[in-house]
């Protein structure tokens, strides 16, 4: 299993958990903590081996919305 961190505006994070919840079964993902006045939220997805392609595609067409954390 494969771990990305991701990171997203606070505002569209909604939409983020959206597009991986109408791709259920791809990946599992967790918000990590936050504060309130934080602009992003940052999520980790863990990823089965044999869905890492899918979630690569998902996470590029979500373009400039969201970025991977090193």
């Amino acid at each position: 299993m494969s771990v990305k961190k991701i990171r997203m505006r606070k505002e569209d994070s909604v939409f983020v958990y959206f597009v991986f919840e109408a791709h259920e079964g791809i990946c599992s993902y967790s918000t990590l903590p936050f504060e309130k006045s934080d602009a992003h939220r940052d999520m980790i997805l863990r990823i089965p081996p044999d869905f890492e392609q899918e979630v690569q595609e998902v996470l590029n067409e979500l373009g400039d919305k969201v970025y991977e954390l090193k």
